[in-house]
């Protein structure tokens, strides 16, 4: 009997080059998780960035992108597939297959810009989904947002929750720049969307903790929060710049809270982080993040100092007695696995593989 022969389904891992970045990371683990897999009657083209090709296994051939321009202008250069997935809506490649999936994480840029600027990407979001065939996003939130501000032309989008890799069983380092101190704890890109200033001004009714922010560093909000806290004179606020992973864990295993005001999320991969350890999580009441937490964190109803640092005062106190709550918490934080995330994409190239 003649061996049935294997779909082929590429997955655009370019941001693999991009390892402190949640794309980059999502890249990582991408690359890892379905070359594990077992599946017979699929195989895996991994599009990769020149100079990142690896062995894989078997079920994998690495594809690396050699001339960015040269395959976005002359498509045909690319893989002929039978799927293609778009990992994230900034993925750039494409060549025209059966089946095109375009997973969003976030409309972030309808707030961060304005005017030509906020249209230009908008229409390149709009241009995409027009070429899928089914999208796929990370959470209710952004699939409401998409349905408001883009033309699905009656194309079925699909919620898939992130993959959060189990972080809290790993080792920690303690980071050279810990006081010794009890601390909050904070991590993101420094980009005005994750209203970290905030904090500062929190920070002055907590004279006994110290609060690390952590993260990407290279913008300019970067140094403003590091003007005001000079100017303001807060001598616990501390603007760390990027941690290493086994430092990032030492941190969410001992911060006495997890403070997350953020108002442009797609998900917030570091608050179930923070509940995996059974943290104290305050988060704001924007975007996704009350989806996600599923009433485990201390919602700040307003994004105001003087309330936000009332609330810590308020909760904080209590929250570690209630040891039910916490594994409850922790549970909820458990079940956004990386082994759950990959079966439902691995299902949904097989149901559109099948309709072909």
């Amino acid at each position: 009997m003649r061996k049935t022969e294997r779909k082929k389904v590429l997955i655009d891992l370019s941001y693999l080059k991009h390892p402190n970045c949640g794309f980059g990371q999502i890249a990582i683990n991408y690359s890892k998780l379905f070359a594990a897999l077992s599946v017979e009657d699929l195989h895996f083209i991994y599009l990769l960035p020149k100079g990142y090709q690896d062995f894989y296994g078997n079920n994998v051939t690495c594809v690396p992108i050699k001339h960015r321009r040269i395959n976005r202008w002359l498509p045909f250069t690319l893989p002929k597939v039978d799927l293609w997935h778009s990992v994230n809506q900034f993925n750039k490649l494409y060549r025209k297959s059966p089946q095109f999936i375009l997973t969003i994480h976030d409309l972030n840029f309808l707030f961060e810009h304005q005017g030509r600027k906020k249209q230009i990407f908008l229409k390149k979001i709009q241009q995409k989904i027009d070429k899928a065939t089914i999208i796929t996003t990370i959470s209710h939130y952004v699939a409401d947002e998409i349905k408001k501000y883009t033309n699905l032309n009656g194309k079925e989008i699909r919620v898939i929750y992130n993959g959060v890799e189990r972080i809290d069983q790993q080792e920690g380092k303690q980071p050279t720049f810990a006081t010794g101190r009890p601390f909050f704890f904070t991590i993101g890109e420094m980009r005005a969307k994750k209203n970290f200033h905030l904090l500062v001004d929190v920070m002055k009714s907590f004279p006994e903790y110290d609060l690390y922010i952590c993260g990407e560093d290279r913008f300019h909000y970067a140094d403003e929060i590091r003007t005001q806290i000079k100017e303001k004179a807060v001598n616990n606020v501390f603007v760390t710049g990027m941690i290493e992973q086994t430092e990032k864990i030492w941190l969410y295993r001992n911060c006495k809270a997890f403070l997350f005001p953020s108002r442009g999320e797609g998900f917030g991969l570091p608050v179930i982080e923070a509940m995996q350890f059974g943290k104290a999580v305050f988060i704001s009441n924007y975007t996704c993040l009350p989806e996600i937490s599923n009433g485990f964190a201390f919602i700040w109803e307003k994004l105001k100092p003087e309330a936000m640092a009332e609330s810590i005062r308020k909760n904080l106190p209590l929250f570690y007695e209630q040891k039910e709550r916490i594994a409850q918490m922790k549970e909820h934080a458990y079940s956004f696995s990386y082994e759950k995330h990959i079966k439902a994409y691995i299902d949904l190239y097989h149901e559109l593989l099948s309709s072909e």
